[in-house]
């Protein structure tokens, strides 16, 4: 998460806790809790010390986080220790980047029957009903329809946590650079650190492979490749923090062009202002450039992503969405229109109208992008590997490699042997 991210959760829990008076935190993505803000509970410290490396809390708190993602409203809840609390997800550019959780409250007093119950729940010994009893004595009693009331205020909160990260990511979208200053750049820190460039580089079919992935709106696939390319920027230069940014520079001009063979807004592209260079100059450890290039990333993918305000792109994106999970199967044209409810041939005007590519071009290019991976494995024959991804002909799958690619397979393996 950035720092700007992290920033804006404390200052809405530190604002929640101040006009509701109810102890609330952050957990991450994984169920860690990451701030907090109100008064410790006894109660909960004493239900961890019972509970030991068997604790359900951050489980617990996880995955009702997910449930309150999938109703898209807050959940009121009890946690394992029998008290209540409220979560509303915090969902960013469709991703769960955590949530923002209150309590821990009670809806009425706990007597001995309740204490009784979350012993025996969570097998603790019966020697610590004193304590527990003690501790639940501390914890705040709030009715029902003010608890309805206070989780209606976290969403409030979170929403205003979202839209402001997104206005982050909005006025990046905004900046304006010209492509030949960036180039200058380049040049310029090539020539200063040349010796570095020549000794520890990426390979050029990682990056073409990677500007694939954002062409065809891979998301996973161009963060998978994503991370490849920055361990090659990072660790390579770990010592050296500006052949480090000069590199990032570098990667940012290769996600410029992604965006634009992707048929990205040109306007956005080419609108971003020397102010989104400058903040390179201005990070002072390497992995502030890591995070830095993957807001970059996020502000080429929004050019790209930005045709889905067309309007079919929800037909298109599921049939993108089909064809990356099936493309390795025998599919045609008659069974992807199947998946997506549309006639063939509807569907192949549309995706050609939206996307400016021939659909059954765009599958066998995904097809024969994944073979470029199998051929380097010898063990493999050409009709393994035209079976693997989808093609039962292999002189079939041969022709369409040499369209796409100008050169056989047979070719193809031996120049990247």
């Amino acid at each position: 998460m950035s720092s700007l991210y992290q920033k804006s959760v404390r200052e809405h829990l530190i604002m929640y806790n101040k006009v509701s008076g109810v102890s609330c935190f952050s957990i991450d993505e994984n169920g860690n809790a990451v701030d907090f803000e109100g008064v410790p509970s006894q109660y909960c410290e004493k239900f961890r010390e019972l509970s030991g490396d068997a604790c359900s809390c951050n489980a617990a708190h996880l995955y009702v986080a997910k449930q309150a993602e999938k109703l898209g409203e807050p959940y009121v809840y009890f946690c394992p220790g029998g008290l209540v609390h409220w979560t509303v997800p915090i969902v960013i550019k469709g991703i769960f980047r955590g949530a923002l959780l209150a309590g821990p409250v009670q809806m009425v007093r706990f007597d001995d029957y309740m204490i009784d119950g979350v012993i025996e729940a969570n097998h603790f010994n019966i020697s610590s009903r004193g304590a527990l009893r003690t501790y639940a004595r501390l914890v705040p009693i709030i009715e029902p329809e003010r608890i309805k009331y206070l989780a209606d205020m976290l969403y409030v909160v979170v929403k205003d946590i979202i839209e402001e990260e997104s206005a982050v990511i909005s006025e990046r979208k905004k900046l304006y650079l010209e492509q030949a200053s960036i180039h200058g750049n380049i040049q310029d820190a090539k020539e200063q650190y040349q010796q570095d460039y020549i000794s520890k580089y990426y390979s050029f079919e990682m990056e073409n492979e990677f500007i694939a992935k954002i062409k065809h709106r891979d998301k996973s696939g161009s963060r998978i490749i994503l991370n490849e390319l920055l361990g090659h920027i990072l660790f390579n230069n770990v010592n050296n923090l500006e052949v480090t940014k000069a590199r990032a520079i570098e990667l940012m001009i290769v996600f410029s062009r992604a965006a634009i063979e992707g048929g990205g807004n040109l306007e956005m592209i080419f609108g971003l202002k020397l102010k989104y260079l400058n903040e390179v100059y201005e990070l002072n450890t390497v992995e502030d450039v890591g995070e830095w290039i993957v807001k970059v990333l996020e502000c080429f993918e929004d050019c790209v992503y930005s045709v889905d305000t067309k309007p079919n792109s929800d037909l298109v994106n599921r049939t993108i969405n089909y064809i990356s999970e099936n493309y390795t199967n025998d599919i045609s044209l008659e069974s992807i229109s199947e998946s997506v409810h549309s006639s063939a041939t509807y569907l192949s005007k549309i995706f050609k109208r939206e996307t400016n590519v021939n659909l059954i071009d765009y599958l066998n290019n995904a097809r024969i992008e994944e073979s470029k991976k199998m051929l380097k494995d010898l063990k493999l024959s050409l009709a393994e590997i035209s079976a693997r991804v989808g093609i039962a002909d292999k002189n079939y799958f041969c022709k369409v490699f040499k369209k796409f690619t100008g050169m056989s397979p047979g070719k193809y393996r031996n120049l990247s042997r």
